[in-house]
Order: structure tokens, then sequence, then C-alpha cells
């Protein structure tokens, strides 16, 4: 049986309440970094692994995620009449996903998320992208994604990105009790939620990218809710000491922007590399620091 991985999952029903007032009528997911919301970031690093089908998790009421990635037969006949081609073909891009969507009614957490999808995934093994993480690689790094796939693909074993973290910011991330490594990964013991300085396995987090095998499905359908939600880390820590689950280092950036800052500094770095405002943003922050 092939292990190759052929679709996607995006849980992308968060509330947002830490962008109020904006997230009022705006989905989180449709914040814009420059001229494109996060949710089609996240798509995009799709691409880098041929991966076109796609079920994005969202919250009632998110219809305008789906109007951003169907089609605009009207808007498209304008932008060819005007002769507007260059913006025509970037309007397009949004199109090219094979995208399913599925409302998660009960806020249970990021498991009961993934279960939402269940009869899109079925028993296949799937690629997981948090919508609140973007991660950005140069064209000299490997993606995440693609680096993700590649581990699954030759081991047949689960795999996640993971990160180095220190001090306080240990507590704010699902830890890792880490194995042997091999060829830039390493074997996962054990998993901890989001634990104290003294009680951390490790310095290396848990990151939103992960590549999951298909019968997560069948582990998250037992598990018991804490604080009235299902934990995906529960299911996590049973397949890592089964010596299932692997963790593999990223290159690039990761943006956190489900945080205030970590959205300003997104678009910031965004900007700095963008053709079209790279420069004036390089002028415009040489400019402000002189004031600081």
């Amino acid at each position: 049986m092939s292990l190759k991985i052929k679709k996607a999952l995006i849980p992308a029903a968060g509330l947002g309440t830490r962008f109020l007032p904006i997230t009022k009528a705006v989905p989180k997911p449709m914040l814009s970094v420059l001229d494109k919301p996060t949710i089609q970031y996240i798509a995009e690093e799709l691409i880098s692994v041929d991966i076109e089908d796609i079920i994005i998790v969202v919250s009632p009421g998110s219809e305008v995620i789906g109007k951003h990635f169907g089609p605009a037969e009207a808007l498209e006949a304008r932008l060819l009449s005007d002769g507007k081609k260059k913006l025509y073909d970037i309007e397009r891009e949004t199109q090219r996903f094979n995208v399913k969507f599925v409302v998660q009614k009960v806020a249970n957490g990021l498991a009961g998320a993934i279960l939402c999808a269940e009869k899109y995934i079925k028993n296949e093994p799937f690629a997981l992208l948090l919508g609140d993480e973007l991660m950005y690689a140069s064209g000299k790094e490997k993606p995440c994604m693609k680096r993700l796939t590649e581990i699954y693909e030759m081991t047949g074993k689960s795999v996640i990105a993971t990160m180095e973290v220190f001090g306080d910011d240990i507590s704010k991330y699902g830890n890792l009790g880490i194995g042997g490594e091999k060829d830039g990964y390493f074997e996962v013991t054990e998993i901890k939620e989001k634990p104290s300085v003294n009680e951390a396995l490790s310095n290396y987090a848990l990151v939103g990218r992960y590549v999951l095998s298909g019968d997560i499905m069948s582990k998250l359908k037992k598990l018991k809710p804490r604080n009235n939600e299902i934990y995906l880390t529960d299911a996590l820590d049973e397949v890592a000491k089964k010596g299932g689950l692997l963790a593999a280092p990223f290159e690039g950036i990761r943006y956190d922007v489900g945080d205030k800052f970590g959205y300003i500094r997104a678009n910031v770095e965004f900007a700095l590399r963008s053709k079209e405002i790279g420069e004036d943003t390089r002028e415009y922050i040489k400019q402000l620091a002189e004031k600081l």
C-alpha cells in the first residue's frame, strides 16, 4: 500500500477572541498578511508536496472562507475586459485547490475538529496544518511540509514538526520526550501538554504541522474529554509510547499569527520580502527606527 499523502486538513474554527472586534464579523483565518488571508498562505504550503485535496474545518458563519476559495465570475470577467491579466491570474490562484468544508458545531478542541473531518479522511494518512501558524521557507530551504511528508513516506510513522523553546515559553506548547536521532529527525518517547518548566521532558516543543497515519482517528474516538476538550496530544502520546511517532526540526521561520505581536511580525517581514513594496518598507523602517 502506498504511503503517499494525498489529503490535508486545516482546522480553522477558532473564534479569534484575541483579535476582537475585527473577528466579530471577519473569521480569524481571513485576517490578511499583506494582501492574502492567512488561510491561503497555509494552503499554499501544500504546493511543495503536490496536495490539492484540502478539508478546512470552520466555525458556523464562516461562509466567506468558502467564497474566497471559490469562483468569482463577475470579477474575473471584469479583470479580463479591463486587460488586467496579472490580477486575473492572482485571483485564479485561490481556486487551484480542491477544498471541502466541515463545520465544527461544538467547540471541543483540536481533536474534535479532526474528528469532524473523519468522513473525508477515513483511514488514510493526512497532513495536518494548524490555522494559527504560518511557515516560511526561502528558496534555499526545504518547506516544512515537504520535510515531514518525506519522512512519513520513508518510515511509515507519524511525524510532527518541532522546535526548541526555553524558559517560560516551554509551558506554552506541547512538550516532547526525545529518544534516538537518525537523519535529522528524532524518535518521540512521550508528550506532555504545556508542562511547567520543572516538569518538561526536553526543550523540544510541538509545532502546528503534522503528517499522521489514518489510524489516529480510531484513537481520538476513544479519548475522554478533559476540560470539555479532546486533546490530540493524548492520542499522540499513546502513539509515541508504542514507538510510532517521530519529530523533525524545520527550516525557515514560523509565525504565530494567532498572537497579535506574531501577526504584526508576519506582516512586517512579508512586506520586507515583497517585490512590490519591500524597498519602500525597508526605508520606512529605517526612518522609523531613528525616531524610537
